[in-house]
C-alpha cells in the first residue's frame, strides 16, 4: 500500500526537453513505496509512466543537499512516459525544507519573489541544479530552461 503523507512533491518545468526537467522530493528514503503516487503526479503532462530508471542503490544513505557530507554524484531519476522522456532531480528527505522547496521551485520555474535571486538559497539551488544538469551531460549554464 502506498504512503499517504500528503501530496506528491513534484515540480516539472514548462519545457521537458531541458536537462533537468523537475524535481521530486519524496517523504522518506523507502520511495519505492512513494512511487505511485509519483507515477499519478505526473500521468496528466507525461502520460503513462513505463520506465524510471536511477543512479544510486541505497537512497536511504543519502545525507540533505545541505550536509557537509552531501555526495558529488547527486540523485537523478530518469522517467520514461508516453508523452516525454524527463529527468528528474530527487531531492534527499533530509535536505534543510527551506533549500527543498527552492529547488522545487526552480526546477518547476515557477514564480519567486523579487529579490529572492540574491538569497544564499537561490544561489545553493541553482549551483544543485547545474550540478544536476552537467552530471546529465548538458553543456548548457541553464540547466531547467
Amino acid at each position: 500500500m502506498p504512503l499517504a503523507l500528503g501530496p506528491t512533491r513534484l515540480q516539472l518545468a514548462p519545457d521537458l526537453t531541458v536537462p533537468i526537467a523537475g524535481a521530486w522530493l519524496p517523504y522518506t528514503s523507502q520511495i519505492s513505496q512513494e512511487l505511485p503516487a509519483l507515477q499519478e503526479a505526473g500521468r496528466s503532462r507525461l502520460g503513462t509512466i513505463t520506465r524510471i530508471d536511477v543512479n544510486w542503490r541505497n537512497f536511504a544513505r543519502y545525507p540533505g543537499f545541505d550536509s557537509e557530507n552531501s555526495p558529488d554524484m547527486l540523485p537523478l531519476m530518469s522517467i520514461t512516459a508516453d508523452r516525454a522522456e524527463v529527468t528528474l532531480l530527487v531531492i534527499p528527505p533530509r535536505t534543510q525544507s527551506a533549500l527543498a522547496a527552492t529547488l522545487l521551485r526552480q526546477a518547476g520555474r515557477c514564480t519567486s519573489s523579487p529579490g529572492s535571486e540574491h538569497s544564499h538559497l537561490y544561489r545553493d539551488a541553482q549551483r544543485i541544479l547545474r550540478r544536476a544538469a552537467l552530471q546529465c551531460g548538458a553543456t548548457d549554464a541553464n540547466p531547467v530552461g
